[in-house]
């Protein structure tokens, strides 16, 4: 079954249609050997999307509560069946490069009211070290 939510009424404004792709693509995702669902989301890091030819393509890489990351690529249109890949990520690794084919927009990181449209509480920035100046040697 494809699922368009170009379509919902809800889904007009940009923010909310992207946050309806995520939680399809954690339902897709949760039928995957990996042993997470959207409950388990802490937050969306980045993502981005791209429409065309009534294809959509959603890439978003996810922190979960238990310190897992992931890349979750869906894919869904009319000539197209319904999908997600799932990667799962290193702590400290990048986000994915747009590949060869340039197809995807950049990534978006800016996802604040992003991951609280999805209900996501606010997860504060960590805190900048202080250096504080060595004492001066008499």
């Amino acid at each position: 079954m494809s699922v368009m939510f170009d379509c919902l009424p809800n889904a007009r404004d940009p923010l909310d249609r992207e946050a309806d792709l995520i939680r399809r693509a954690f339902e897709l995702a949760a039928r995957q050997p990996y042993g997470f669902t959207f409950e388990d989301l802490e937050q969306i890091e980045a993502y981005r999307t791209q429409r065309a030819a009534e294809v959509t393509s959603l890439g978003c890489v996810a922190s979960l509560t238990d310190g897992r990351r992931f890349h979750l690529a869906y894919v869904a249109g009319p000539q197209q069946s319904e999908s997600v890949k799932v990667t799962q990520m290193v702590t400290t690794q990048p986000f994915p490069s747009i590949g060869a084919s340039g197809h995807l927009s950049p990534w978006i990181d800016d996802v604040a009211e992003l991951n609280h449209r999805l209900g996501l509480p606010l997860i504060p920035p960590p805190p900048v070290p202080v250096i504080l100046p060595l004492p001066a040697r008499h």
